[in-house]
């Protein structure tokens, strides 16, 4: 096996251990078997995968950031035989420093994107109250031309009140 193959069997299994949830991808590079060929596979024996939502990157940063968490508590509390290695060190700065940037990256447009939400359900919610007014003043103006129209009382000189 080469030292690519074997890196990457060895990355999937810690992040399978890890509860990175299962794909096709990993499952491929932990079995050695080929992508397509266990796609092949589970579209013939129906494997029900569970769906990563791609969209929910915060919710996917969380994840990562729990399972960096319980890595560093795992190192502080010695489980290791107290032993950190300079490149373990190395990459779990690397990872938090990742995530920092991811972070940061992605609340200006989850920020935005709640500011347009709550802009649009501002905006509607005038709308809604303008229509309202509108529908409102036509039935007086409506009510107030049929009774110009019959000669009641109040009608015709009425006409100018409409929206006063």
């Amino acid at each position: 096996m080469s030292a690519a193959r074997n890196g990457a069997r060895q990355h999937a299994l810690r992040a399978l251990a890890e509860g990175v949830p299962a794909t096709l991808d990993l499952l491929a590079d932990v079995s050695g078997r080929s992508l397509s060929g266990l796609q092949d596979l589970a579209r013939k024996e129906g494997w029900v995968l569970r769906a990563e939502p791609r969209g929910d990157v915060a919710g996917r940063v969380r994840a990562l950031a729990l399972a960096l968490l319980e890595r560093v508590e795992a190192l502080a509390v010695g489980e290791e035989g107290g032993r950190i290695s300079r490149a373990e060190i190395d990459g779990l700065i690397a990872m938090i420093r990742g995530l920092e940037k991811i972070d940061e990256i992605m609340r200006p447009q989850e920020a935005a994107r709640e500011s347009q939400t709550r802009q649009d359900e501002d905006l509607a919610a005038m709308l809604e109250r303008l229509d309202a007014r509108i529908v409102e003043l036509a039935r007086e103006l409506a009510a107030q031309m049929a009774a110009a129209e019959s000669g009641l009382p109040g009608g015709g000189s009425d006409q100018g009140r409409v929206g006063a």
